[in-house]
C-alpha cells in the first residue's frame, strides 16, 4: 500500500489558505520591542484588551479630521470697500450672531452725553472772598497809618513806590492778582473802609448767581441742565439740577456790573470804574467743574448700556448688488473673515469630534449587541465607508461653493441658497455603501451618521439633515439587489421622488407654523429630485474605482462575472465540460434556493459557476470529466487522491485572485465544501490499511474548510453535494430525488456544515423545496425510445462508468 505520506511537499502546497492579519505584523513589533513589560506598556495592552482603545484613537482621529472639514469655509472673495457701489450681492456663508460695533457705540455716546455736567457747587466762596478782603484791607489801613503822606510832588510818590513793596502781601491776604493802578488807587485812597464796603456788598449780589469759568466749553449739546453738587462742609452731598441760563460765566465781563447804589453815590467816575475792575479781580467762581466725577457718571451709564446684537442668517444678504457699502456692512464682512480663520481653531472642533465618536461607539455597541445577524464589519469596510463620508462632505462643499459663487451670489433673490443645498448629491453616499455592503443595518446606521454630519455642516440644519436620511435610506433601498447598471439610474429616479415628497412636506409643515406663503416649495421640490439624479450619476462614476481599490464585489460587477463569455467559464467549458455543466445545474439550483429564503440570487448563481474552477488544473481526476472505463484515482493511494481534492480548493482561490473575481466569489470558493469528510477515500484508506501502517485520523479527510460563513456559500454546498448525487442516479425517480435532498441536507446540519451561516431551520425547509422542484424539472419522466433509434448503448455505457467509478465528491 502505498505510504500516505506519498507526496508531502504537493499536500501541503494544497492546504487551505490562510489571510496574514496585517495587525498581527504591529503586535509582533511591538512585542520585539519589550513594550508590554513596562507600566505604561501593560496600561495600553489592558486599555487595548478590554476597550479597543486601538479602534477608539483611530475613530477619533477620522473624526477629528472630519470635525475640520465641516468647518472648513470656503471663501469666495469679494473687493469691497465702504462707500463704493456693490458689484455683486454679498451672501453670509453661514449664521452666526456679532455685536453692532456702530449702533452700540451711537447709544453709549448718547448714554454719556445725556448725563449732565457735574459742577461743585462751593455755598463758601463769599465767605472767604469777603474774609480775605476784610483781612487785606485792615492789614493795609494799618501800614498805611505809620506813613507820612505828602499831599503832591516828589516825596509822595516816592512815598507810594516805598509802598508798593506791601502789594504782594496784600495779594497774598487778598487771594488774588490786583494790577499796579489799582493798587495805586487804593494807596490813593488810604484803602478806605467806604470801598472796602462797597466792595463786598457788590461781591455779595453778585455771588446770589451761579458763577462759573466757560460753562458752555463743557456742557453737552442738547442739554439745558447741569448737576450741581454741593460741597459745602454743612450741605455736602446734596444735589439739584441748574439750567444753563442761571449760571453766569466769569469770562465775561458784562455779566458783572454794580449793583449796590448806595455805596457807589459818594464816588465819582473814577473810583467806581477802578471798583468795579477791582470787584471783578476778586471774583471767584463757585461752580467748579468736576472732572473726574463726570466723567465717572459717563462711563458707567456707557457700562450700563446692553451692546446690540444682530442675528446673521445664512445667505442673508449684507450688502445688495448696487448699493452703497456703509460702514456697519463693512464692520458685518469683516467680522465674517475673523470668523472663517478662527472657527477651525475653535474649540468647537474638538467637540464635535468627540461627539461624532460617542456615535460610532453606540452604533458599534447596537450592531454587537442587538443585531439579529452576526455582522462582521472588516477593516477594509471602515475605510471604505470613512474615505465615502469624507468624500462626501468635501463634494458638497465644494458643491455649495461653486453654486454660491456662480448663482446665489447673482440670483440670490430668486434662486436661494437651500435650493442647491437640496439638488447636492448626497444620497451617492448611502448608495455607495448599499452597493458595497450587503448588511441593511450597516446601511441604516450609516445613513443616519452622514445626515447628522450633513446637517452639522451646514449649521445644524435639521430639515437638511431628516431630507439626507430618507433620501439616502430610499437610494440605498433602490440599489439592493441591482441586477444592471441601469438599475443604479433607477435608484437615483426613487431617491429623487422621496426626497422630492420629504421636501414639499416639511416645507409644508413650516410655511403652515409661519402661516406664510412662499415660493422656495416649487425650486426646492425639482432641486430634491435633480439631488437624486446626480447621485446616481456620480455612484455611477464612482463605484468601479471603489470596487478596484477595495476590492469589492457588487451585483453590478457579479452581473459581469455571469457571462458565460467570461474566460474562465470559457477555460472550464473546454477543459472540464463536465464540471463546466455541473456548475451551471448547482446555480441554478442555488439560485431558486436564494429567491425562497432572501438571499442574494445573483451572488450565489455566480458563486456556484466559479466553485470548482480548481478542477481544471487536474479535470480527468473529477468523474464528471472521466471517460467512460478510466479512473486515475485507481492507479494512485487514497491519500493522494485526497490532496488532489482538497487542491481544487486551493487552485480555484488562486485563479479567483489572478482574475479578480472578487471576495465574495473566494470566500465561495474556500467554504462550499466546508469541514466536509472526503468519505469515499477515508473508506478506502481503511480499507486498505495494514497492520503496520501508521494509523490516521478521520481530521486527516476532511476539507480544510472553513465552513459556510453566509447563507449564499451554505447553499452552494448543499446544491454542489446534492447535484453531484442526483448525476449518480440511476433512476432519478421524484421519489429518489426527494430522499437524496432531505439526506444530504440532513447530513450537512448534523455534521455541523450549517452552525454559522445563520440558516434557520424555516429557511432548510423552504431550500428543501426549491432543490426538490428544480431537480424535479431536470430530471422529468422522458419517453422510452427503442433502443434501435440510437443512443442506448452509449446510455448503458454511461452508467456503467458511474458505477464502476463511484467518486464521492
Amino acid at each position: 500500500m502505498p505510504s500516505r505520506n506519498e507526496d508531502p511537499k504537493k499536500d501541503t502546497a494544497h492546504s487551505r489558505v490562510n489571510y496574514e492579519d496585517p495587525s498581527l505584523k504591529f503586535l509582533d513589533w511591538a512585542e520585539h520591542l519589550g513594550l508590554e513589560k513596562t507600566f505604561f506598556g501593560r496600561w495600553l495592552v489592558y486599555l487595548e484588551e478590554r476597550y479597543s482603545a486601538r479602534r477608539i484613537l483611530f475613530l477619533f482621529i477620522f473624526c477629528l479630521v472630519l470635525s475640520y472639514l465641516i468647518f472648513f469655509q470656503m471663501v469666495i472673495p469679494h473687493n469691497i470697500r465702504v462707500n463704493q457701489v456693490a458689484s455683486v450681492d454679498v451672501l453670509s456663508p453661514f449664521s452666526f450672531e456679532m455685536t453692532d460695533e456702530v449702533t452700540t457705540e451711537e447709544k453709549r455716546l448718547r448714554a454719556e452725553y445725556a448725563i449732565p455736567v457735574v459742577y461743585d457747587y462751593d455755598t463758601g466762596v463769599f465767605e472767604r472772598t469777603s474774609s480775605h478782603i476784610y483781612r487785606a484791607f485792615r492789614s493795609m489801613r494799618n501800614l498805611a497809618r505809620d506813613f507820612q503822606w505828602p499831599v503832591r510832588g516828589s516825596q509822595r510818590e516816592k512815598q507810594i513806590k516805598e509802598f508798593f513793596n506791601h502789594k504782594s502781601q496784600f495779594e497774598k491776604d487778598l487771594d488774588a492778582h490786583i494790577d499796579d493802578y489799582l493798587f495805586e488807587w487804593l494807596i490813593d485812597n488810604r484803602f478806605h473802609q467806604r470801598i472796602e464796603n462797597a466792595l463786598v456788598r457788590n461781591l455779595d449780589l453778585w455771588y446770589d448767581k451761579k458763577i462759573a469759568e466757560s460753562p458752555e466749553r463743557f456742557s453737552s449739546q442738547g442739554l439745558h441742565e447741569v448737576t450741581a453738587r454741593v460741597v459745602h462742609k454743612n450741605n455736602s452731598g446734596r444735589e439739584f439740577l441748574l439750567n444753563k441760563k442761571e449760571i453766569v460765566d466769569m469770562q465775561v465781563p458784562d455779566n458783572f456790573v454794580l449793583l449796590e447804589r448806595a455805596s457807589l453815590e459818594k464816588m465819582n467816575e473814577s473810583d467806581r470804574s477802578n471798583l468795579l475792575y477791582l470787584a471783578r479781580a476778586l471774583i471767584v467762581p463757585n461752580l467748579t467743574l468736576n472732572k473726574q466725577e463726570t466723567a465717572s457718571r459717563r462711563q458707567k451709564a456707557r457700562e450700563a448700556v446692553i451692546p446690540v446684537n444682530i442675528t446673521i442668517k445664512r445667505n442673508q444678504n449684507v450688502v445688495a448688488k448696487g448699493s452703497v457699502v456703509q460702514p456697519f456692512q463693512m464692520a458685518i464682512l469683516k467680522q465674517i473673515e475673523s470668523l472663517q480663520s478662527d472657527r477651525r481653531k475653535d474649540v468647537i472642533v474638538i467637540s464635535l469630534a468627540l461627539l461624532m465618536t460617542l456615535v460610532l461607539l453606540v452604533q458599534f455597541s447596537y450592531l454587537r449587541r442587538f443585531s439579529l445577524q452576526s455582522i462582521k464589519i472588516e477593516t477594509k469596510d471602515l475605510v471604505m465607508m470613512k474615505l465615502i463620508i469624507l468624500g462626501v462632505v468635501i463634494m458638497t462643499k465644494f458643491y455649495l461653493y461653486l453654486a454660491d459663487a456662480a448663482f446665489v451670489s447673482r440670483f440670490g433673490n430668486s434662486l436661494i441658497h437651500s435650493v442647491f443645498l437640496y439638488a447636492a448629491p448626497v444620497a451617492a453616499g448611502p448608495m455607495m455603501v448599499g452597493l458595497l455592503i450587503p448588511s441593511g443595518e450597516i446601511v441604516w446606521l450609516f445613513t443616519t451618521f452622514l445626515a447628522l454630519v450633513l446637517g452639522i455642516m451646514e449649521d445644524f440644519n435639521y430639515t437638511f439633515s431628516i431630507v439626507c436620511l430618507v433620501g439616502g435610506i430610499a437610494a440605498a433601498r433602490g440599489v439592493y439587489n441591482c441586477k444592471k447598471r441601469n438599475d443604479i439610474y433607477r435608484a437615483g429616479v426613487r431617491a429623487g421622488l422621496i426626497t422630492a415628497l420629504t421636501i414639499a412636506f416639511l416645507i409644508a409643515v413650516r410655511l403652515m407654523e409661519q402661516e406664510t406663503t412662499s415660493s422656495e416649495i416649487w425650486w426646492a421640490v425639482p432641486a430634491g429630485f435633480l439631488g437624486g439624479i446626480f447621485s446616481s450619476m456620480f455612484t455611477m462614476v464612482a463605484i468601479p474605482f471603489l470596487e478596484t481599490a477595495f476590492n469589492y464585489t457588487t451585483d453590478v460587477k457579479l452581473l459581469e462575472l455571469s457571462n458565460l463569455n467570461h474566460p474562465l467559464l470559457k477555460d472550464m467549458l473546454v477543459k472540464s465540460p463536465g464540471t463546466y455543466h455541473h456548475s451551471m445545474m448547482v446555480g441554478s439550483m442555488v439560485e431558486a434556493a436564494a429567491e425562497e429564503i432572501g438571499a442574494n440570487p445573483l451572488l450565489g448563481k455566480v458563486m456556484s459557476y466559479y466553485h470548482d474552477i480548481g478542477k481544471m488544473e487536474h479535470a480527468n481526476y473529477f468523474i464528471e470529466n472521466q471517460r467512460p472505463g478510466v479512473n486515475p484515482h485507481d492507479q494512485i493511494s487514497p491519500f493522494m487522491s485526497r490532496t488532489l481534492l482538497v487542491a481544487h480548493v486551493k487552485d480555484g482561490v488562486e485563479m479567483g485572485m489572478k482574475h479578480k473575481l472578487g471576495k465574495p466569489i473566494i470566500d465561495g470558493i474556500v467554504q462550499h465544501h466546508g469541514t466536509t469528510l472526503i468519505s469515499f477515500f477515508y473508506n478506502k484508506a481503511l480499507d486498505q490499511k495494514g497492520e503496520e501502517d501508521p494509523d490516521f485520523s478521520e481530521d486527516e479527510f476532511r476539507y480544510p474548510g472553513p465552513k459556510p460563513q453566509f447563507r449564499e456559500a451554505a447553499l452552494c454546498m448543499l446544491a454542489d453535494s446534492i447535484e453531484a448525487a442526483a448525476r449518480s442516479l440511476d433512476e432519478p425517480t421524484p421519489a429518489r430525488l426527494q430522499n437524496i435532498v432531505k439526506n444530504i441536507i440532513q447530513r450537512k446540519f448534523v455534521d455541523g456544515q450549517l452552525d454559522e451561516c445563520q440558516l434557520t431551520l424555516k429557511d432548510i425547509s423552504k431550500v428543501e423545496a426549491a432543490f426538490i422542484r428544480i431537480l424535479l424539472g431536470i430530471y422529468h419522466q422522458r419517453v422510452d425510445y427503442p433502443r434501435s433509434a440510437g443512443g442506448g448503448l452509449g446510455d448503458i455505457a454511461y452508467k456503467s462508468n458511474i458505477q464502476n467509478s463511484k467518486v464521492v465528491k
